[in-house]
């Protein structure tokens, strides 16, 4: 499931990439929700790509403080 939201991250437009990582941070159940490992990884790609793709990152990193 992961590799589909990875390549996601990786290939397709923010608008995809933010209603894919939208579910997966905040509306899935929680034995479906990525691990902070994979969260990280998202994130990574995520700011790799900049523009539009850092705000993202920057949820991305507010659900990492919230694991905390």
């Amino acid at each position: 499931m992961f590799d589909v939201l990875i390549q996601t991250c990786r290939e397709e437009s923010a608008g995809s990439v933010a209603e894919l990582l939208t579910f997966f941070l905040d509306e899935c159940e929680i034995d479906q929700a990525p691990s902070q490992q994979e969260v990280l990884l998202i994130q990574s790609i995520l700011l790799e790509r900049g523009g539009k793709f850092n705000r993202l990152a920057a949820l991305c990193q507010q659900w990492l403080d919230e694991q905390v």
